[in-house]
């Protein structure tokens, strides 16, 4: 079984973002460790967050207008998703 953890800033959870938007980005943030950026499908992470597609499609909406993520190549497949460096520790 998968020990992982997922790191969230305080300031995130302080804010009136949605819990599962928070949950999201604490995802990414976790996938991006290696490489410094993340690269899960919308699938991926509907999977790991029971929901559909199209609610992690909204849920990365929020966040890159929350300014906690970037994404590179956004209608690519082979998209890239950035944490912003203010939240980089």
């Amino acid at each position: 079984m998968n020990q992982g953890f997922i790191k969230i800033p305080i300031s995130i959870i302080d804010s009136n973002i949605s819990k599962n938007a928070i949950l999201l980005f604490g995802l990414i943030q976790s996938n991006s460790v290696n490489t410094g950026y993340a690269f899960g499908s919308n699938k991926y992470y509907a999977d790991k967050l029971k929901c559909s597609t199209r609610t992690i499609t909204n849920l990365i909406k929020i966040l890159i207008i929350n300014n906690l993520i970037y994404v590179e190549n956004p209608k690519s497949f082979r998209r890239k998703i950035y944490i912003r460096n203010n939240f980089l520790t």
